[in-house]
C-alpha cells in the first residue's frame, strides 16, 4: 500500500471550533453544489487536490492510483433523505490525495449536516456495503493521468482483466499481462485493442463466464466497430485455431499447465468487541468494556466506542462526546486494527448515535459483519 491509512483519515473531525469554518469551505466546494437531492449515487474523484465529478457512465470503475469519494442518497418510505458516504483509496493512491479524500468527506458530511454515515473503503478489501452499490467493479492500473478512452484501438496498449467472483459480487481487476496472473478457477479478457479475447478457466463459474463476455460486448459497443475480432477460450484448448495461438503469444506462448486459484489469506481470528475510548482520566485511552455476546448498555452518549464487527469496524460517536475523543476515534480504529495484526485496510464506518445502520446493530444480536472474501474460492464456497 503507498500511503499510510492512519495517516489520512479523519484526524480531525469533530473539533467544534473548526465546524464552522468547515461548513463555509463546504458551501464554498463547487461539487458539493445542489448535491444529494435526489436518489441515487454520485461519484467524484481526486485530482490535484481537486474534487471531479466522475462520469456516470464510468460508475463501478476505478484506477487503483487514485482516491474516489462516493454519496449514496436513500429515501424511506415517508420521504426521508439518508446519506452514506465513501471514501475509497486505491493501493497505490498517494497519501495526498488519500488526506483530501478522507478530508473532503469530512467536509461533504459538514455539507449535509452531519447526517451520513460514512465509511473509508480499501482496494482488495472493500465492504459488501460497497460492493453491493455497483452491478460490477472493475478496477484498472493507473491513476488521473491514465486511461483508455482517448486512444485509439489499433494503438492500445494490451491489458488482462481478471473476472473473479460469485453472483453479483463478480469483480473485475486488471493485472498484469503475465501467465502466471491466470487461473483455472476464474475467467479473463485479454483486450488487445482490435482483437478481444475471453478466456474462461476450466473451472471458471457460470457468473463468471457471463461477466467477461459483457465486457467483450462492452469493449465492442464502446468502439463502434473497430474491434475486429473476438474469441472465448476454454482452457487449453488444443483445437489448433491459430488465434487461440495468438493469444497466448502474449504470454510467452502456451504454458503446459494453468495453476489453480492460489489458497485464500489466513484471516486473523477476532471476537466481536466493543471498546470505549475517553480521555477523562486526562490521557486518551482505549478500554474493551464487552466481548463475545455484546452489551448495548455499554455505550455512553458522552463518549466514543470501538465496534469489532468482525468484517468490519465501527466507530460509535455519542452525542455528548467531546471534540477531542470525535477526534481522535479513527486513529484510534486504525492503531486497533494494526495491534490485531489485521492491517489497516479493515473497512471503518464512522456513525453518529442515533443514525446507525442496521449492521451496527446486527453486532449486538451476535451477527458479525462479512467483509470482502479474500479470494473468488470464498465466494463461491
Amino acid at each position: 500500500m503507498a500511503v499510510k491509512l492512519e495517516d489520512s483519515n479523519m484526524a480531525n473531525y469533530g473539533s467544534e471550533e473548526h465546524k464552522q469554518m468547515r461548513k463555509d469551505a463546504a458551501e464554498k466546494e463547487p461539487a458539493w453544489n445542489g448535491i444529494g437531492q435526489e436518489k441515487g449515487l454520485q461519484i467524484w474523484r481526486i485530482e490535484k487536490f481537486k474534487v471531479k465529478s466522475w462520469p456516470k457512465d464510468r460508475y463501478g470503475e476505478f484506477y487503483g492510483g487514485d482516491s474516489y469519494i462516493i454519496l449514496h442518497t436513500k429515501v424511506n418510505d415517508e420521504g426521508k433523505k439518508t446519506y452514506d458516504v465513501f471514501f475509497w483509496l486505491g493501493a497505490e493512491t498517494s497519501q495526498d490525495e488519500a488526506g483530501t479524500a478522507a478530508y473532503k468527506t469530512v467536509e461533504l458530511d459538514d455539507y449535509l449536516g452531519d447526517e451520513p454515515v460514512q465509511y473509508r473503503e480499501v482496494q482488495a478489501n472493500e465492504s459488501k456495503k460497497f460492493l453491493n452499490l455497483f452491478p460490477k467493479v472493475t478496477i484498472l492500473e493507473g491513476g488521473v493521468d491514465s486511461g483508455f478512452r482517448n486512444v485509439k484501438p489499433k494503438d492500445y496498449k494490451p491489458r488482462l482483466l481478471h473476472v473473479s467472483g460469485f453472483k453479483k459480487h463478480v469483480q473485475v481487476y486488471q493485472v498484469g499481462l503475465d501467465v502466471k496472473n491466470l487461473n483455472d478457477s476464474d475467467s479473463f479478457v485479454l483486450d488487445c485493442g482490435l482483437t478481444v479475447f475471453q478466456f474462461n478457466g476450466s473451472k471458471s463459474s457460470g457468473w463468471e463466464k457471463r461477466k467477461a463476455n459483457a465486457i467483450v460486448d462492452e469493449i465492442q459497443a464502446s468502439r463502434h466497430g473497430k474491434v475486429k475480432t473476438t474469441l472465448i477460450i476454454d482452457g487449453l484448448d488444443d483445437s489448433g485455431n491459430k488465434l487461440i495461438d495468438d493469444f497466448w503469444s502474449y504470454f510467452g506462448g502456451k504454458p503446459k499447465e494453468i495453476k489453480e486459484c492460489e489458497e485464500e489469506k489466513k484471516v486473523p481470528d477476532y471476537t466481536l468487541s466493543l471498546h470505549h475510548i475517553s480521555d477523562a482520566s486526562g490521557v486518551m485511552e482505549i478500554n474493551q468494556v464487552s466481548t463475545g455476546k455484546l452489551d448495548k448498555s455499554k455505550l455512553d452518549s458522552n463518549d466514543a466506542f470501538i465496534l469489532d464487527a468482525g468484517g468490519s469496524v465501527f466507530v460509535w460517536v455519542g452525542k455528548g462526546a467531546n471534540k477531542a475523543e470525535k477526534r481522535e476515534a479513527m486513529k484510534y480504529a486504525v492503531r486497533y486494527l494494526t495491534d490485531q495484526g489485521r492491517g489497516s485496510d479493515v473497512p471503518i464506518a464512522r456513525v453518529s448515535e442515533g443514525k446507525e445502520p442496521k449492521e451496527f446493530w446486527d453486532a449486538f444480536a451476535g451477527k458479525p459483519v462479512q467483509g470482502r472474501a479474500a479470494s473468488s474460492q470464498q465466494w463461491k464456497k
